[in-house]
């Protein structure tokens, strides 16, 4: 990776060095963040911070102005836990809502920690999420992976890879943070309650998170549920099995998202909670 952070140095553009190098564009964010946080020796200061001006650049993974998006974490594929028929109904949910943007936050599967008697190596569990893991030619799906999804690569797979390559309109963002903007404003899309400021190298005004479980609406954070039968915080909407929704609403100078949670019962979404947060566009 060191040989491909010289041609950014040398000014080569950046999606050509990703196509030149068949790399996914997280695959070289991850390389300039760590590079750019790491300091480590070899590269002079004014190298560093050029290095840091093209993250700074090209961060987004993705715009979503004034687009519908539904985000689900933690599907704990493998585990005694999954239950692999909510994911079907969230996207029935997406098509009948004109949703065309799907974001799961992290531990899509079990990774060897709570499997199922049937996965109980690598594999095995690879292949079952292969298998049930849904796609939809109309829905963009955009997938993080989560702390138990990183124990696969110590197995030699990585997850996000092959689920890009398996399934249609699956694209990676890394693993456990990364960023999309609305009108020019970045959010932090992450697998962890608590990623070092510093780690994100990026100002913003609120994280949405999965990893946690439970779902909760605070003024610089979303917390999104699980989308399994793992649920940690019993006889509580906070902790069911759900999803969220985002949508934006536009103003002349201002606009709006629209963030509404939405938890099971049975297999019927139900609407239990909503919260806007509002910004001013940027010049």
């Amino acid at each position: 990776m060191r040989e491909v952070l010289e041609q950014l140095i040398a000014g080569e553009d950046f999606d050509k060095v990703l196509k030149k190098n068949q790399l996914n564009k997280y695959e070289l964010l991850t390389s300039l963040r760590k590079e750019v946080i790491a300091y480590k020796r070899g590269l002079t200061l004014d190298e560093r911070e050029q290095l840091k001006s093209v993250y700074l650049k090209f961060y987004s993974m993705l715009d979503l102005t004034e687009q519908k998006v539904a985000f689900i974490s933690d599907t704990h594929f493998a585990s005694k836990k999954e239950n692999i028929k909510y994911f079907p109904v969230i996207l029935d949910f997406c098509r009948n809502h004109g949703i065309f943007y799907l974001f799961h936050g992290g531990d899509i599967g079990d990774g060897l920690v709570n499997c199922h008697k049937k996965y109980r190596m690598p594999k095995e569990q690879i292949d079952h999420i292969i298998n049930v893991y849904p796609e939809d030619k109309s829905i963009r799906q955009y997938i993080l992976g989560g702390n138990h999804d990183a124990k696969y690569l110590k197995h030699g797979y990585d997850l996000l890879k092959i689920l890009s390559d398996e399934k249609k309109n699956v694209f990676p963002l890394g693993y456990f943070q990364s960023y999309f903007t609305v009108y020019g404003y970045p959010f932090s899309f992450e697998h962890h309650s608590r990623i070092r400021p510093g780690y994100r190298l990026i100002e913003c005004p609120f994280v949405i998170s999965g990893h946690a479980h439970k779902s909760r609406f605070a003024n610089d954070f979303i917390k999104l549920p699980t989308l399994s039968n793992d649920i940690h915080i019993r006889d509580s909407i906070e902790g069911s099995a759900g999803f969220v929704t985002m949508e934006t609403v536009s103003h002349d100078k201002s606009f709006e998202l629209y963030f509404s949670r939405y938890s099971f019962l049975g297999l019927d979404p139900v609407k239990e909670e909503s919260h806007t947060y509002q910004f001013i566009k940027k010049k």
